[in-house]
């Protein structure tokens, strides 16, 4: 009997806890809306917006104060930090991260911080499983595998895809789960999801036309050709700005940090307005086979066509990126791969001739970069093809993904 009542409590404290985490997901997308909105409405398509030299500056110097002076606890890096504390045993977190990194990460990506939200909520999600789990006296060593799981149910919720979330937990955290712990997982990743979807009225994160012919042999050849291109674009992505995080990790005091990567930041996002924030509203644009976004609000034009403009931003994405994670702000770092694989497939369809099919190469893209970059080629595949709802593409999307994984890791060793 006391088994039993230790088990419904822990589900029960799941349960609620995804429904908490699924709010806060929502609650965290308004706020970056909202934000952006003060400011991206007032971005002219054509000509120099010079307000964009210090708004994202504005946001890395105030999110890094937030994290100072008003919260009084470091938030970057949020996947590491939540691994940290897995691999050491945590079973406590403080109350404050239940709220902390969502109000900062709002502030990040509202003022056009260049990465994701899903950090930020993962660890809003772990510190609101561990309290909640706590509130519900479960038992101790399950409050580790709250931990896990909230932040699993934080990825279900902002991409609304539970088996992505899911996967995070196993394949990016490397948590050991047994069969109790993987039923509470899975009721929280859907738990969240489900949350987040009805608070969002029932929409996917993107919404995809399927145009190509998915399992048609030279079609899976070109996704093929793609994963290479995303995996060697992978290594580039990651080499430059693990080079630029460490000499900003050099910096010792926090401000003058917090000001040269916001000046880096803001002077990317100047040259190259699509790099403002997440840029999920570029992404699916492109996936449905339009991109007269990608040069909007340009202060220069880059020759003929979108190919100079996608290099372009190819070459700076990582730069940004890096420049917002580990300069002061307080953001994700999977949203920003998936939105240069969707670069990327929109520069590999241009340029092999396959313009018909630029929607589903982005998308295959998308998995393609976060399969090389992070590592995580299951979630990867799952979380595009929930994201987009579009089963349909699951065999290309797989293919792209596994093909630039391995390739990433056959040019890493090569290199050693």
């Amino acid at each position: 009997m006391r088994l039993n009542n230790w088990r419904h409590s822990t589900i029960a404290a799941g349960i609620i806890s995804g429904i908490l985490i699924g709010c806060g997901a929502t609650a965290l997308k308004h706020l970056i809306a909202l934000i952006s909105g003060l400011f991206v409405s007032g971005i002219h398509a054509h000509g120099a917006n010079y307000i964009l030299l210090a708004v994202p500056l504005t946001g890395i110097m105030l999110s890094g104060m937030m994290s100072r002076y008003v919260f009084k606890v470091p938030m970057e890096y949020a996947t590491e930090r939540i691994r940290n504390d897995i691999s050491a045993g945590a079973r406590r977190m403080k109350r404050r991260l239940t709220v902390a990194p969502i109000l900062t990460s709002g502030v990040t990506l509202g003022c056009g911080g260049s990465a994701g939200a899903e950090g930020p909520i993962a660890y809003s999600g772990a510190a609101i499983a561990n309290n909640v789990g706590r509130l519900f006296r479960i038992p101790a060593n399950m409050l580790t595998v709250m931990i896990a799981c909230g932040a699993g149910a934080g990825i279900a919720a902002i991409f609304k895809a539970p088996v992505g979330g899911m996967l995070f937990t196993i394949e990016v955290l490397g948590m050991e789960l047994g069969v109790a712990s993987i039923l509470l997982l899975t009721a929280m990743c859907l738990t969240s999801a489900l949350t987040a979807f009805i608070l969002s009225g029932y929409t996917p994160d993107l919404v995809f036309h399927e145009t190509a012919a998915a399992t048609d042999i030279g079609f899976l050849a070109a996704a093929a050709v793609l994963g290479i291109f995303c995996g060697l674009y992978s290594l580039y992505y990651l080499n430059t700005g693990l080079y630029l995080r460490r000499r900003l990790q050099h910096i010792a005091v926090p401000w003058h940090r917090n000001l040269i990567a916001g000046a880096i930041l803001s002077t990317g996002v100047f040259c190259f307005p699509a790099l403002y924030g997440e840029g999920y509203g570029l992404v699916e644009e492109i996936i449905n086979g339009a991109a007269s976004g990608l040069t909007y609000g340009m202060p220069f034009h880059l020759g003929n066509g979108l190919i100079p403009v996608a290099v372009g931003i190819l070459l700076i994405k990582s730069i940004a990126t890096y420049a917002t994670n580990s300069g002061g702000g307080v953001a994700g770092d999977f949203a920003p791969t998936l939105f240069a694989g969707c670069i990327a497939g929109l520069l590999f369809a241009s340029v092999s001739g396959m313009t018909p099919h630029t929607g589903s190469l982005a998308l295959a893209g998308m998995a393609g970069v976060m399969a090389g970059a992070i590592r995580a080629p299951y979630m990867a595949i799952f979380l595009t093809v929930e994201m987009a709802a579009s089963p349909g593409l699951l065999l290309p999307v797989t293919v792209t993904a596994a093909t630039s994984y391995l390739s990433s890791k056959a040019f890493m060793s090569a290199k050693i």
